[in-house]
């Protein structure tokens, strides 16, 4: 089920800029080339996060380096 926030949320240019940092550093951190499968999967995860709520900057790339980290020790 698509979240009806989802439908509606405007992203601004400064919304934008800081999404793309957060997702530059933590495909930096991770070794993503940003074109990969897995970084558009990060970019998505990120994306839902910022779309429910969490848009604070220093969050944001928190929560995704400790997915990478769970994923990391689930996949070796």
């Amino acid at each position: 089920m698509v979240n009806p926030h989802f439908q509606q949320c405007v992203l601004y240019p400064c919304d934008l800029a800081m999404l793309q940092r957060v997702f530059n550093q933590v495909c930096a951190a991770g070794g993503h080339d940003a074109a990969s499968p897995e970084a558009e999967i990060l970019a998505a995860a990120l994306l839902g996060l910022f779309q429910n709520g969490m848009t604070n900057e220093a969050a944001l790339l928190a929560e995704m380096r400790s997915r990478q980290q769970v994923y990391l020790l689930r996949t070796g």
